[in-house]
């Protein structure tokens, strides 16, 4: 175009204008050309990404960091390091099993699969060879001088059964017959009474641990459990069963505030939602979309999961649940938390994985290359640090430090970098979007550098929150609000149950039995996860 434009600038009279006009054309031929070749390229990079998404592997991994440190691990590849272990282990069994002569020196390691629980019931079955193999061909009878033992595995189905409770009575005899000359004399009488059940049913403190832990642990529908208790003899329908969640929804109510508590007296939390659907919502189309939210704080010896059912995703649910809170929101960047955390009631911290997530979809052709590869592993190496520092268990102070002398010069070279590459960058495509994003919550995606307490992102809320996805999957939508509600809570207590190394089942059983005796505050802060020392309650492996 310049020598086009010189030479068009040596010409006079028509032929010039002419020319003028001509190479005027031409340059906005070229400038639309460049233009639908942009569009062109980010139509092809959302069809990449929404492939990949349909057909692709969900995983973000990438190869590793280099090692901060002498014997650091990788952190984007333990599945392969394990792999890779294990068969190198299988290797070293079958050479030295079919080829060396010598036994292998014990480096203190044994491979092998684990030894099974000792608490586990045991029965033991004698084999014996019969009268005649003990018959020595030298006619000698052969003598028993040991025991081979192997273990394996069996399985006891569910069992149930019906608990009678024969309540008995008493009243006094002579009463009774002194009854007879006086009618208006009264007999005492007494019954023994049965202890209390949580909600007024058939159903045992155990029969409702299984069903809830069946449906918010293991994801098993109702009509599922259903099934499941015919092929044991027992007609249970779901209709009744799930009269019995709402009930059990309802009872643990003084629990669940009490949890909430928890979260808003400690100074670092987590939140994040994800979409549900109610179908009987008055004045709502069953399609309409609803959210489930996830809040997690409270002290690390007291960590809290606390689930709500909302029809809104507005920032009033952060508000209200969050109302005289003071100290660190993790969360990501949506709106409605950024208003929180404009209003300074928190200091926000946005999600470094969020950001990575991002740079990863803007990778070309998936490729770690470019700006968007190299993006991805200057973040690798701040989550190498955080994967040093977690090995080490550094104290809060430590970590603080740790992180102002690693990663905040990582970080300063990120921005200057991204600044740069923002000014060439095309807005509308998905590089663009990536650091666009990133300089936008850069004040928030560095506030982890200030605490030892705070973390490089929001992946404890996202992991808290994934239980209730993958029970989504399976019973797609709640009948009604009150369901949506009472699932809420029992999801908060199954889930910090599980963060407090609590065996679901036996522990709420045990709550169920204990539920009812409760009069006081104290009473029921007696039952809640993280004040339960009984080793009975806890998960054995």
């Amino acid at each position: 175009m310049f020598y086009l434009e010189k030479f068009v600038k040596s010409q006079s009279g028509e032929d010039r204008e002419g020319l003028e006009n001509l190479v005027h054309s031409f340059a906005q031929k070229i400038n639309e050309s460049k233009i639908l070749t942009q569009k062109l390229e980010i139509a092809q990079h959302q069809n990449r990404l929404l492939r990949k998404k349909l057909f692709g592997a969900g995983s973000e991994q990438s190869k590793p960091a280099e090692p901060l440190l002498d014997g650091e691990l990788p952190l984007f590849n333990e599945f392969e390091l394990t792999a890779q272990e294990c068969e190198k282990t299988a290797e070293e069994n079958l050479d030295h099993s079919t080829h060396d002569t010598q036994p292998p020196v014990d480096s203190g390691k044994k491979p092998g699969r684990r030894k099974l629980p000792k608490d586990l019931p045991r029965m033991v079955v004698e084999h014996d060879i019969s009268e005649e193999e003990k018959q020595c061909d030298c006619g000698a009878e052969m003598t028993c001088i040991g025991v081979q033992t192997s273990e394996e595995i069996d399985y006891v189905p569910a069992q149930l059964q019906v608990i009678e409770h024969h309540c008995k009575k008493y009243l006094c005899e002579a009463c009774a017959e002194a009854q007879k000359d006086d009618p208006a004399l009264t007999v005492p009488h007494q019954t023994a009474k049965k202890p209390a059940n949580v909600i007024e049913s058939m159903a045992s403190a155990g029969l409702l641990a299984n069903i809830v832990v069946a449906k918010f642990c293991d994801y098993l529908p109702l009509y599922r459990q259903e099934q499941i208790f015919k092929r044991l003899g027992l007609d249970l329908s779901r209709q009744t069963m799930s009269v019995w969640m709402l009930k059990c929804g309802s009872a643990i109510v003084p629990l669940i505030n009490l949890m909430q508590e928890e979260i808003l007296n400690y100074d670092v939390a987590f939140a994040d939602e994800t979409t549900t659907q109610v179908l009987d919502e008055p004045g709502r189309r069953a399609q309409t979309k609803s959210y489930m939210w996830c809040f997690i704080g409270g002290a690390p010896h007291k960590a809290v999961a606390i689930y709500q059912y909302h029809p809104t995703r507005g920032g009033e649910v952060v508000n209200e649940f969050f109302e005289g809170y003071r100290g660190g929101l993790h969360c990501d960047g949506y709106k409605g938390y950024q208003k929180l955390i404009e209003s300074g009631q928190v200091t926000g911290l946005n999600c470094w994985a969020h950001v990575r997530r991002k740079f990863i979809e803007a990778l070309p052709n998936g490729e770690e290359k470019g700006v968007a590869g190299y993006v991805v592993g200057q973040i690798r190496k701040l989550y190498a640090i955080e994967t040093w520092i977690k090995r080490r268990g550094c104290e809060d102070t430590e970590i603080k430090a740790i992180r102002q002398k690693m990663a905040k010069p990582i970080l300063e070279s990120l921005k200057t970098y991204l600044d740069e590459k923002a000014r060439t960058s095309l807005p509308q495509g998905a590089l663009g979007k990536a650091i666009a994003y990133t300089r936008g919550r850069w004040p928030y995606l560095i506030t982890y550098l200030e605490d030892g307490r705070y973390e490089i992102d929001n992946n404890r809320a996202e992991r808290a929150i994934k239980p209730f996805v993958m029970g989504r999957n399976n019973f797609l939508f709640s009948q009604s609000v009150d369901g949506a509600h009472a699932s809420a809570r029992l999801y908060s207590l199954i889930e910090t149950a599980k963060m407090h190394l609590l065996n679901p089942v036996a522990y709420l059983k045990y709550l169920f039995t204990e539920l009812p005796n409760c009069k006081t505050i104290s009473d029921y802060e007696a039952l809640l996860p993280y004040n339960i020392s009984d080793p009975s309650l806890k998960i054995s492996i």
